[in-house]
C-alpha cells in the first residue's frame, strides 16, 4: 500500500491531514514530507496550509476546497477522536442557540495554544485561541466549556428560553455537581456565581 493509498483509507476525501501526524511504515520524516511534495505536485494531494493537506474530489468548478471549520476543528478541538479543546463566547452560545449572533471570530480554548490569548486565522476565518485553564480531556470538555459559560454570561438576561436551552445541554452531556466542584477552582468566582444566581444550580444533579 503507498502512502496515498494509506491517507485515502485513513483520512478519505476533503478531510484535514495534518503532516506532524502522518506515519508510514518506518519512513523517515523528511522523507514522508519530500512524497507529500511529489503528491501535491501530482494533484492528488493539496497543500490548505503549512503542515495540513487534504485530498481532494473533482468538482464542476475545480477541485474541491476545504472547509476552514473542519481544520479549525481538527486542530484546535478533536484530535484522532481525543478532544484537546472547546468553543467558547459567543460560538458556544450561537450552538446552544442563547443567540441568534453569528461571531466573526470563532472563539477556542485548547491544549494546542501555549500564550494566554492569541489571534490566528484559518483560511480567512479568524479565530481567537486561548490557553487551556488546565489541561482538557474528553472527559471535562464538556464541564469546562459550561463553565466557561457561567462565567460568560449575565444571569440577569437569562430568560426562561434561555435557561431551558442551559438545562437541556446539563442533562444532554450529564454534568454533576460533584464534576463542577472538580473544575471550578480554574475559573474565576463569576463563574459559580452565575450558576447560583440563575438557579441553574438547582438542574445539575448530584
Amino acid at each position: 500500500m503507498t502512502l496515498f493509498e494509506t491517507l485515502l483509507r485513513q483520512y478519505g476525501t476533503n478531510e484535514p491531514i495534518l503532516s506532524s501526524e502522518i506515519s508510514f511504515q518506518d519512513y523517515s520524516r523528511p522523507w514522508i514530507y519530500k512524497q507529500l511534495k511529489r503528491l501535491c505536485e501530482e494533484g492528488k494531494l493539496v497543500r490548505y496550509e503549512k503542515g495540513i493537506y487534504y485530498i481532494p474530489t473533482q468538482t464542476p468548478f475545480g477541485k474541491s476546497l476545504l472547509n476552514p471549520r473542519k481544520v479549525i476543528e481538527r486542530k484546535y478541538i478533536s484530535q484522532g477522536g481525543v478532544t484537546v479543546g472547546y468553543y467558547s463566547g459567543i460560538t458556544f452560545q450561537n450552538q446552544l442557540r442563547l443567540t441568534t449572533q453569528m461571531p466573526n471570530v470563532i472563539e477556542i480554548y485548547t491544549n494546542n495554544e501555549t500564550t494566554r490569548v492569541r489571534d490566528v486565522y484559518v483560511g480567512k476565518q479568524k479565530v481567537l485561541l486561548r490557553k487551556a485553564r488546565t489541561k482538557i480531556t474528553t472527559a471535562n470538555a464538556d464541564v469546562l466549556s459550561f463553565l466557561e459559560l457561567m462565567n460568560d454570561l449575565d444571569p440577569q438576561l437569562l430568560d426562561d428560553d434561555k435557561k431551558a436551552s442551559i438545562v437541556k445541554f446539563i442533562s444532554d452531556r450529564k454534568i454533576t455537581r460533584k464534576d463542577i466542584t472538580t473544575y471550578a477552582p480554574v475559573f474565576p468566582d463569576k463563574a459559580l456565581r452565575t450558576l447560583v444566581e440563575s438557579e441553574l444550580i438547582y438542574s445539575v444533579a448530584q
